[in-house]
């Protein structure tokens, strides 16, 4: 969710690799589904929605004990743990009021580690909770209930392989905290009052993901890799400060093959980027990923399971690719749980969890609570849609660009970053691709847009003068 900071950090990491969007061609609006169903849905209409966006709900979480599955939903009043075991659904089996509640609190989030539940909240009179899963479903005991570390956080990570609990904004700002005892963290790290470089650097984080001591940060104007295997003297590998469709960097999730990296921007109108941080001092662009539904579309938090992208996105709901090419990412499915129409603020998907062992996957909707999805379908029918499908992929050339195009269709516009129309001066045609001439272009990223008889396709690239 968003916040704001006045801070511009100066160090930069760059390099174009290829730049483009790639853009579902059937017609969205048409319908809510596209190879995805909803299995159950839980819903508290007399929980009260929070006084800044009416959302009656936030984070979700899963977990998975004794053969049964369970959803973790966050409300404006506490957390309720929901039994949603396949052919076994038995609804809410727990709920744990917040310290605070009611229409005040709009975040809660969470994580687990050793089968306890680690809960925050960034509004009022906030706690962490530690809750004990292990009784489950028959109860779900708080072992830890204080402010005595910190009262609120944003978001929240742990790292599991080395017992470390991150928190993001809030009161304590970001820390790192040592879970070697998991019912009573103990803080490593204010990075704020101890390195000198962070606040220039780096300054207040909302959100970070961090795996085995290497902390991808997303501080609303850039994305750095920080090095905090020593606590004492964190090393910053790399910085991702200028992209395609640069937003307010909110979010992100590592491929666990170490290279591939998504990152959301929580801005209106804004898609996914896909990153290459094999090498952190040389962060690399791909491509971005967007849902084409309009200007009020946001990604809001992407995470991989293999090479399935998972995705909740606000008000378009939840969205899944495959990014086995990632320079060719393929949509295979989605599900539009927000019916109402675009409110150009934020509501609807929350967030998403795809790792429970039944495969079902788990989304937060922030007005309409908890879904269950079945991705079985969007799963079995992606291979077929994997070599069916056609995108328009832009390649750079000497003071020109070379645009493959999809069969049937042309270049009807390109047009700069404040949407004015350029001249569109086609050259001739080389490797079945069309040259554009780009030497009266500004500097600066480009949306280019084709078109056939019944569908259109867009990108962006960004002209560099030689």
């Amino acid at each position: 969710m968003l916040m704001n900071t006045g801070r511009k950090p100066q160090a930069t990491g760059f390099r174009l690799v290829a730049c483009g969007l790639w853009l579902a061609t059937c017609v969205a609006s048409a319908q809510d589904s596209l190879n995805v169903a909803k299995i159950y849905q839980w819903d508290d209409s007399d929980l009260p929605g929070s006084f800044l966006y009416d959302n009656t709900y936030s984070a979700v979480w899963g977990y998975a004990r004794d053969g049964r599955e369970y959803g973790i939903i966050g409300s404006t009043m506490g957390t309720h743990i929901i039994d949603v075991t396949p052919d076994d659904i038995t609804g809410e089996v727990a709920f744990i009021p917040g310290n605070d509640q009611g229409g005040d609190i709009v975040h809660r989030e969470y994580k687990t580690y050793l089968d306890r539940l680690y809960a925050v909240t960034d509004e009022g009179q906030g706690t962490l909770q530690i809750i004990d899963l292990r009784h489950l479903p028959d109860s779900a005991p708080v072992l830890y209930d204080s402010d005595a570390l910190f009262s609120r956080a944003h978001t929240l990570w742990i790292d599991t392989v080395n017992a470390r609990l991150y928190t993001h904004y809030g009161s304590s700002d970001f820390a790192i905290w040592s879970l070697a005892d998991p019912d009573a963290p103990a803080l490593l790290l204010k990075p704020q009052f101890s390195i000198p470089w962070w606040d220039e650097q780096v300054g207040g984080v909302h959100d970070a993901y961090t795996v085995n001591n290497i902390c991808y940060t997303h501080d609303v104007d850039a994305m750095h890799i920080i090095d905090f295997t020593d606590v004492e003297a964190p090393v910053m590998l790399g910085s991702l400060t200028e992209y395609p469709q640069a937003g307010y960097n909110h979010s992100g999730w590592r491929h666990d093959n170490g290279q591939l990296y998504v990152m959301a921007d929580e801005t209106h109108g804004t898609d996914l980027k896909l990153l290459d941080v094999s090498d952190p001092t040389d962060i690399s662009f791909i491509d971005t990923i967007g849902t084409d539904r309009g200007p009020g579309s946001i990604p809001h938090n992407p995470c991989f399971l293999g090479d399935q992208l998972h995705v909740s996105w606000y008000e378009d709901g939840y969205w899944l690719w495959s990014v086995a090419d990632p320079h060719n990412a393929q949509l295979l499915g989605w599900y539009d749980m927000h019916p109402e129409p675009y409110s150009f603020s934020y509501k609807g998907a929350w967030g998403v969890y795809p790792y429970l062992p039944s495969g079902h996957v788990l989304i937060s909707e922030m007005q309409h609570g908890l879904f269950v999805l079945d991705i079985s379908q969007a799963l079995s029918l992606g291979a077929g849609m994997v070599t069916g499908q056609e995108r328009l992929r832009v390649r750079s050339g000497n003071s020109h660009i070379i645009v493959d195009l999809p069969k049937g269709a042309r270049i009807t516009s390109i047009a700069d970053a404040l949407g004015r129309q350029v001249p569109v001066d086609i050259r001739g045609t080389t490797n079945g691709g069309t040259i554009v001439d780009t030497r009266n272009f500004a500097p600066g990223i480009f949306t280019i847009t084709a078109t056939d008889s019944d569908r259109r396709w867009s990108t962006t690239f960004l002209n560099i003068l030689e």
